[in-house]
């Protein structure tokens, strides 16, 4: 059996939906993903249906998405989007 490294992606809020669309095509089953979000000042319409398709392939493939450095506007709208359940959070 082989251990995966956990992964790691830094989002901007210029390119948040781009890398969402990569991080979606590269997950694997049973992956652990951190999104950083801690440059994302808002989220724009785009980012949010990139995190949508994020839960659910994450959801299909069993991976665990972790966002990180989320401020409180952008939980907020997550939370409004009903996304927030579907990751963890971290500071």
């Amino acid at each position: 059996m082989t251990t995966k490294t956990p992964g790691y992606l830094q989002v901007d809020g210029d390119n948040a939906a781009e890398a969402l669309q990569g991080a979606c095509e590269k997950l694997d089953s049973g992956d652990e993903l951190t999104l950083d979000f801690s440059r994302v000042a808002h989220i724009q319409p785009a980012t949010v249906r990139g995190l949508e398709a994020l839960a659910k392939v994450a959801a299909e493939k069993e991976a665990k998405i972790t966002l990180r450095g989320v401020n409180v506007e952008v939980y907020k709208v997550l939370k409004l989007a009903r996304l927030a359940s579907r990751f963890s959070f971290e500071n």
